[in-house]
Order: C-alpha cells, then sequence, then structure tokens
C-alpha cells in the first residue's frame, strides 16, 4: 500500500474501533469548544473528541503537527511522558468527552482484551500519521511540499466540511515555508490553471501539477 495520508485514513476509517464508546460515554462529562478555542488538559483526564477537529502543536512551537485522529485519546502522551507539552485547539466547534485516568484505566486495561486491542491500535495509526507527516514536510523541496499539503488539504476538506481554513494558512501553520514564498507558488498555479482558489479555499486541482518550480 502507498505510504499515504489520505489511503491510510480511508483505511483506518473502516476498522470498527468503537467498542470502548459505551463505556467511555457511560462516565463521561461532555463539554463543548468554539472554534479556535484552546482544550486546556487535566493531568488527571484523558479527552476524546467526538465532534469537530482538533489541531495538535508542540508548545513551543506555533507550526501544526496535524490533528486528532478519531478515537484518539488527548492526554495519554503527556501521562505517559510528562515533560512533554502540546498545545491542543479547536480548528471547529467540538464536542468533547472528558473521562478520568482512573476509567480510562478501568475501560481500557481492566475491561476487556478488546479494548486494550483498540486501545493499541489507535496508537499504531498516530505513529503512522505522524510518520507521513515527517516525510512528507522533509520532501526535497519547498515546492514539493506545498504539492503534498494541497493534496491533503483538498482530502480533510472532504473529511471535516466544517473547517474553514484558507489553503495558503493551512500550508503556512504546518512547515517552514514563508508567507510569501507559499502565496507566489499558489498565486502562479492558479494563473497557470492548475488549481481553482475560491475566497482562499483550495476548490480543486484541475490538471496535473508541474513537477518542479
Amino acid at each position: 500500500m502507498k505510504f499515504d495520508f489520505e489511503i491510510i485514513h480511508q483505511y483506518y476509517r473502516t476498522l470498527e474501533l468503537d467498542k470502548h464508546h459505551a463505556d467511555v460515554e457511560a462516565c463521561a462529562e461532555k463539554f463543548s469548544l468554539k472554534i479556535n478555542e484552546p482544550l486546556v488538559l487535566n493531568k488527571d483526564c484523558i479527552y476524546f473528541v467526538s465532534e469537530g477537529v482538533i489541531s495538535l502543536a508542540k508548545s513551543d512551537d506555533p507550526r501544526i503537527i496535524g490533528t486528532t485522529i478519531e478515537n484518539m485519546p488527548i492526554g495519554l502522551l503527556e501521562r505517559f511522558c510528562p515533560i512533554v507539552e502540546f498545545n491542543y485547539v479547536a480548528m471547529t466547534s467540538a464536542t468533547v468527552s472528558k473521562i478520568s485516568m482512573e476509567d480510562f484505566d478501568r475501560i481500557f486495561f481492566g475491561s476487556s482484551p478488546e479494548n486494550m486491542k483498540e486501545l493499541a491500535t489507535i496508537l499504531t495509526y498516530m505513529l503512522i500519521f505522524i510518520l507521513d507527516v515527517h516525510v512528507e514536510r522533509r520532501l526535497d523541496s519547498g515546492y514539493h511540499t506545498i504539492k503534498a499539503m494541497m493534496q491533503r488539504y483538498l482530502y480533510r476538506r472532504t473529511v471535516n466540511i466544517d473547517e474553514t481554513e484558507g489553503i495558503a494558512n493551512f500550508i503556512i501553520r504546518r512547515t517552514n515555508l514563508s508567507r510569501s514564498y507559499v502565496f507566489r507558488v499558489l498565486a502562479e498555479l492558479k494563473e497557470g490553471e492548475y488549481i481553482t482558489v475560491k475566497k482562499g479555499k483550495l476548490v480543486s486541482i484541475d490538471r496535473k501539477l508541474p513537477e518542479d518550480y
């Protein structure tokens, strides 16, 4: 299988990883986040996003690593590696379920082998997606990174239709590329009728993009 975010994510979404949902919801405290509102973690709790999209970034780096995947237990990274800290921000309005660490351990470690297997699968895919991000953003040139990010943007728009982020901002917030370079490449691709952009959002890639820039 090609190491491609879209293909792997589509496959991930076909997996049945919801056996733990009833147990989580039975003891969860639910709350809502507005767009651009941070998710502030309580170190004694684990969080699950039931609706919406939440971004993930290192606390000392404003660039977005990516967004949380379905069923991802937010707070688990910090629990087992307390020397790291991440920032979580709602990219859309979101609904979040919060459970205590004790309930998390009971559901996933003391309840059933199936729940533990689900957790292991989710964590495995978290690693795969991070590796994909690493490969994507270490490509040969800034232009190749932009090409890859445009494909990711279009796919994310089909999965998360409520997201309002424009294509230029999407790329800039996730890479080391300068604002002027990103806008210049996008403008020239649009002028060359390779892409369609409306109100700052990439609508489509209309023909094969140039190999180099």
